[in-house]
């Protein structure tokens, strides 16, 4: 080896020289390269993650809006433990239980993030920023719950039914919806759901209709708020400001749900999420204005509650196709979005089922609705540009485009619809029962005719006001 060494001419020499020079500095450029994709796909999650932590407080105001001031801190409190202890609960176990490695049913591994996350910097920082987004998504789904068993449920079974539902609940359905072994998921090569996977690009089904089966369990179960459905008694909601401003805030956080869902920024997903944006706009606006219309030629009035919903509504309906479809398509999603919205609500009401914040038809119907439409009206095209490592034929056309396909991707969606409101059911019936059962589940009738507040919580939120009520009743004579 030396002599051939010795050999080489002077010229040659500096030509090994020179060549080794630029393939280090080629890689050195792919280094590079590779580390600034992996920053801006890590800021795009963590900014996205922001978004949608936001909804957190959105979800906060339409509930206060919708409540009774007495029980405004009772809602308070109940928001910022979906915040802390959720996390707690995702960070221990739910995480691993969804994205874990293991096997097509859930995962095994990651528990306290003690596990690998990754050959390199980059996907360690990948890892935690995902987890991250996907405690979000968790806290939503237990978010949606609270609106619902709103002003009569006990702090302790808010508690064990977020337990449940960020253990046992929600990480199931998301292993099966998005990771490589999930038996439903789409990024399944080996063995889709009847050879082509479930189509739910932002978890219409993992999220929404999660929150929205717990949802419609627990208030079916915990029973309706003393006077409710009486005739002669309507009860009021404390302010409509909160529940607009609420709604403006979840609307804005979507955008960090569905754009944030592409997890990158990088080639093809950067126009996937501008499309994202436009048919998460599209289908809310196309849902309240419609949902406008039912409002005043069926109940002759324009009732901004009702109008917020049906906002909320279009968003939920949109948010499994998103990524799929095209902009027509996202209004005309929206625009049946706010009708199942609309009789849905009318028909808990009939049921005297009584859902403080309409959670079941926002998040369960319409996403039943979105989850259906989805494999309906999918864009081969489109994606094929938001899963560029979906490399397969078979995969990704709309019933409207491929009869054969689209129909095996909606048999694959009704499917899952079928076994995520099962797996739900499972878990939520029993768990809220026994908490019925055992007299944990609802407070006692002295506490909700006079608000938890006064007697949980320190006294009523808007302490000033009552002191100005007070003194005006202990002197008539004085201007409050």
């Amino acid at each position: 080896m030396a002599s051939a060494v010795l050999n080489v001419s002077v010229s040659d020499r500096s030509y090994i020289l020179l060549t080794s020079s630029m393939i280090s500095d080629l890689l050195g450029v792919d280094e590079a390269l590779y580390n600034n994709q992996v920053s801006l796909n890590v800021t795009w999650i963590v900014f996205a993650t922001s978004l949608v932590f936001i909804m957190q407080a959105g979800f906060t105001m339409i509930e206060v809006g919708s409540v009774r001031i007495k029980n405004t801190k009772s809602i308070l409190i109940k928001n910022l433990l979906d915040c802390c202890f959720g996390s707690v609960v995702f960070f221990a176990y739910g995480w691993a239980l969804a994205f874990g490695e293991s096997n097509a049913f859930i995962g095994g591994n990651g528990f306290l993030l003690l596990s690998d996350m990754g050959n390199t910097t980059g996907e360690e920082a990948r890892t935690y920023a995902l987890w991250t987004f996907q405690y979000t998504f968790c806290a939503t789904a237990s978010t949606i719950v609270s609106g619902a068993v709103a002003e009569r449920t006990q702090l302790f079974a808010y508690l064990v039914y977020t337990f449940f539902l960020t253990t046992f609940i929600y990480p199931p359905v998301a292993h099966w919806l998005w990771t490589e072994e999930g038996w439903a998921s789409v990024h399944n090569k080996d063995n889709r759901l009847f050879g082509v996977g479930v189509l739910d690009f932002a978890g219409v089904s993992a999220v929404h209709m999660v929150g929205g089966s717990c949802a419609l369990i627990g208030a079916y179960l915990v029973g309706p708020r003393i006077g409710r459905f009486d005739k002669n008694r309507k009860i009021a909601k404390q302010n409509t400001v909160f529940q607009v401003l609420g709604t403006l805030l979840l609307w804005f956080g979507w955008y960090g749900f569905n754009c944030g869902s592409t997890q990158s920024i990088i080639g093809t997903h950067a126009q996937s999420a501008s499309k994202i944006g436009v048919a998460t706009t599209a289908s809310a606006a196309a849902s309240g204005t419609t949902t406008i219309l039912l409002n005043f030629f069926l109940d002759r009035r324009f009732d901004p509650t009702t109008v917020c919903n049906g906002i909320l509504g279009g968003l939920v309906s949109v948010t499994g196709a998103c990524a799929f479809v095209l902009p027509y398509e996202s209004v005309i999603i929206g625009v049946i979005g706010a009708h199942v919205y609309y009789f849905g609500s009318k028909l808990l009401v009939s049921l005297k089922i009584d859902d403080v914040v309409d959670a079941s038809p926002v998040h369960l119907f319409c996403g039943t609705w979105g989850l259906i439409a989805a494999p309906i009206f999918c864009n081969k095209d489109i994606f094929d540009a938001t899963f560029p490592d979906v490399d397969s034929q078979d995969v990704g056309y709309g019933l409207l485009e491929n009869g054969k396909i689209g129909g095996m991707h909606l048999a694959a969606n009704l499917v899952f619809m079928i076994v995520v409101i099962s797996w739900v059911s499972f878990i939520a019936f029993p768990l809220f029962l026994t908490l019925k059962k055992l007299r944990l589940l609802r407070i006692n009738n002295i506490h909700e005719g006079h608000g938890v507040d006064k007697y949980l919580h320190g006294g009523e939120a808007y302490e000033n006001q009552v002191a100005r009520t007070n003194s005006t009743k202990s002197n008539p004579d004085r201007k409050p």
